[in-house]
């Protein structure tokens, strides 16, 4: 053996010693406690899973006189991903007529969650909020002409649920690869065979819930707010070269590890020509190694989040679920590079080469990928500009989005959608 080899595997056996006493920390390590809990509480029958779940007859004749019963989980924000897009849908529906019942599944305050969800959309100003943390609660769910799960979870609590006309699914990625595969995984994916209609945000849940599952659901495609998503009024100053990463750690489907090593290696690589900011969850840079590479943000406000992205010359996000999320949207309707994972769920969207860069799930990989898209900025401009276009002409309407949205569950409620 040479001694360059005996030195990289000296090297290799060292890190896989740190590697493996990872395995030891909370998040592996608390697994199967969470697992039993989920177990154990979130749970149904065999009577539950055959029984009718559509019952159309409950549906009153008018939208005017209907009511729609939403099963939230409990959330901090009403601005951000998939929340602000289930309000929005509600809001749209309630200038409609539909009035509008918000039930958070789990305790809440259901007064301070009020004023920030009419903060955002005062459309929703006469909904009600009712907290499902207690039996008594749950035994007492108003009646509904629609109701609608929003996370697998809140899906086997509308199971049982019995005092409503039509139950859809509101799905915004595929829940399942939020876990390991294992009991938790197991019962995500379950929530998919309930029975319900579902309204999916973006193409791959769509077909993954009708081809894999045989369910109904209509596509809800994404839209970014133009008005608050936009190029900024003049060119980026071109140095120092800025990168934004959606950095959420304790998140696995983010791929923070991978980001982080390759957000090293870059610096290393490009040193003050590149200044790396972070945001999307509150944590320490010093407790992963990254203090003095990158700048932590934080939980912004979201205008202030266009703010940053205006001024990035290239956003990275990494995605290894099903679904893209919004960032690559918004990122592309302020004039930034986008760079993710190669990941082929999401290439309806993400095109390399043609309206971004994807790079593989390897460290020095992805930081040669975002060291071409840097020091490259200018000749990318064609992508960018593409990237500028398509969220432009198909993806910044979501008046349209809703309305069609809408319109499906009109369908539903005359029978006119297909047997769910």
């Amino acid at each position: 053996m040479s001694a360059s080899i005996r030195r990289v595997s000296g090297a290799l056996l060292r890190r896989w010693r740190n590697v493996k006493a990872f395995g030891k920390l909370p998040t592996w390590g608390g697994y199967t406690s969470d697992a039993m809990q989920l177990a154990d509480v979130v749970d149904c029958s065999l009577h539950d899973l055959d029984k009718r779940q559509q019952r159309p007859e409950l549906v009153g004749p008018e939208p005017s006189q209907w009511f729609a019963n939403w099963y939230l989980p409990t959330f901090e924000s009403p601005y951000y991903g998939g929340m602000m897009t289930i309000l929005r849908f509600a809001a749209h529906m309630r200038e409609r007529g539909v009035r509008q019942r918000m039930l958070i599944c789990g305790h809440a305050d259901v007064r301070e969650m009020h004023g920030k969800v009419v903060e955002a959309f005062p459309m929703l100003a006469d909904a009600e909020f009712i907290a499902l943390d207690s039996a008594k609660a749950l035994a007492e769910i108003p009646p509904a002409d629609l109701s609608f799960a929003t996370l697998w979870t809140t899906a086997y609590v509308l199971l049982r649920v019995e005092n409503t006309g039509l139950k859809f699914y509101f799905m915004q990625d595929y829940e399942p690869l939020f876990y390991p595969a294992g009991s938790t995984y197991a019962q995500a994916e379950l929530t998919y065979r309930f029975g319900f209609y579902g309204i999916a945000n973006t193409r791959s849940l769509r077909d993954i819930y009708a081809e894999e599952f045989g369910g109904v659901a209509h596509l809800l495609e994404p839209s970014v707010d133009t008005s608050v998503f936009h190029p900024p009024p003049s060119p980026r100053p071109r140095e120092p070269l800025r990168l934004f990463y959606y950095a959420r750690p304790g998140t696995p489907r983010n791929g923070f590890e991978l980001a982080a090593c390759a957000l090293r290696r870059l610096k290393h690589r490009m040193g003050d020509a590149v200044e790396i900011d972070c945001a999307g969850a509150q944590w320490k840079p010093a407790d992963y190694g990254l203090q003095g590479y990158v700048k932590q943000l934080g939980f912004m406000p979201y205008r202030q989040t266009a703010e940053v992205y205006r001024r990035t010359h290239v956003g990275l996000v990494m995605m290894m679920t099903r679904h893209p999320s919004y960032l690559p949207f918004e990122l592309m309707a302020c004039g930034a590079l986008v760079v993710s994972n190669r990941n082929e769920a999401n290439a309806w969207l993400l095109k390399s080469g043609e309206n971004c860069l994807l790079g593989p799930a390897c460290a020095t990989g992805l930081a040669e990928t975002l060291e071409d898209a840097l020091r490259r900025w200018e000749t990318h401009a064609p992508l960018r500009e593409r990237a500028h276009a398509l969220v432009s002409d198909h993806y910044s309407d979501w008046e349209r989005e809703m309305a069609a949205a809408f319109s499906f569950v009109l369908k539903a409620a005359r029978g006119e959608a297909g047997e769910a």
